[in-house]
């Protein structure tokens, strides 16, 4: 049964749905902002549901975490081992909140007071096993409004064959936000180009489609609500990818789609490439307009695996972790107070 937590100034909810086979969700992340005591919705559902993994030499390519895909993810207990059993340990009893009275549950809550130099924090996760791997879903909301989104990979490598077994994970997160109101939201593109002083800016992007990463002129995105506030600013929230490498154009080509929200592209269609993302998931011929419409972003987050096989892998991959943070922009009408746990109160 799916969970809600209210914490650092959030309303969380979270299940795993789908028969064990998307991983973990988060639904209906609502912030509330300290000046106004207004709560607003920010996510209204987050999902990483499938990573496709292509080995060198193009074969095999895997995509797992869909049911009737690949592997599904299937939930573990919080307190299983880094794959000790591999494929056969056992799935956890439901995706309630793991605790001493539910102790089969698969998701961990986790409430974590502010600090001198961190704010107060809401962290939500769940270990997945797929197949060989193990994969950890973490979601972290923090109490400035800002969150992160992240996956940890550990298991065992399924094969020792060096240099074929190295691989790369693709991730695909899927972002179906809705900045104070499902309608009339829109996704900016940020540049500031030639490092040139005065030339930032952000472009309104119109139509559905792909976009590429730029690190050399700091490319970053946001989701805006097209409303003015009293002071002329609109309500955002960025988004700052960060990936091992670049898309790979194996089963990578992007690092960032954009789309009208439909409610049946949960990741299903989309096969061993990312195409379906830019072709069939697209609603009209070179995309559909976006502009004012309750907008859906794709993240996607890859991780080049080396493999240790012979060291620190030998038995089983710690964990790795890897995500993107995203974070408000003129959402709030104020700073966020008492932050931190100083002497006295900063800010």
């Amino acid at each position: 049964m799916p969970g809600t937590v209210n914490y650092a100034g959030w309303t969380v909810g979270w299940s795993i749905p789908n028969g064990w086979g998307g991983g973990l969700v988060i639904n209906k992340a609502q912030f509330k902002d300290q000046t106004t005591q207004q709560t607003r919705m920010v996510l209204y559902k987050g999902t990483i549901p499938f990573v496709l993994v292509p080995y060198h030499g193009g074969s095999p390519i895997f995509k797992d975490g869909i049911n009737n895909v690949g592997a599904p993810f299937t939930p573990v207990l919080p307190t299983s081992a880094n794959d000790s059993a591999g494929p056969g340990t056992p799935p956890a009893g439901n995706d309630n909140q793991w605790s001493s009275s539910n102790p089969t549950g698969a998701v961990v809550v986790e409430q974590e007071p502010a600090t001198e130099l961190e704010p107060a924090s809401l962290t939500i996760w769940a270990k997945l096993q797929c197949a060989n791997y193990q994969y950890v879903h973490r979601w972290e909301f923090h109490a400035d409004g800002s969150f992160h989104v992240e996956v940890g990979l550990g298991g065992h490598l399924w094969t020792t064959n060096p240099p074929t077994s190295n691989h790369v994970h693709t991730f695909y997160a899927r972002l179906d936000f809705d900045i104070d109101g499902a309608g009339n939201n829109v996704v900016q593109e940020f540049t500031h180009p030639n490092n040139n002083a005065g030339s930032d800016n952000w472009t309104t992007i119109t139509q559905e489609g792909r976009r590429l990463a730029n690190p050399a002129t700091a490319r970053k995105w946001r989701v805006v609500n097209n409303t003015p506030k009293a002071n002329g600013k609109l309500r955002s929230y960025e988004i700052s990818v960060a990936s091992d490498m670049g898309p790979d154009n194996v089963s990578s080509s992007g690092d960032l789609w954009v789309l009208n929200y439909d409610g049946s592209q949960d990741g299903a269609a989309v096969g061993q490439s990312d195409s379906a993302l830019h072709t069939t998931y697209l609603h009209a011929p070179g995309g559909a307009n976006v502009d004012g419409a309750d907008v859906v972003v794709w993240v996607a987050l890859r991780h080049h695996h080396e493999t240790r096989q012979l060291g620190e892998e030998t038995i089983t991959l710690p964990y790795e972790f890897m995500g993107f943070h995203v974070e408000p922009r003129d959402f709030l009408d104020g700073t966020p107070k008492n932050l931190y746990a100083t002497t006295p109160p900063s800010p």
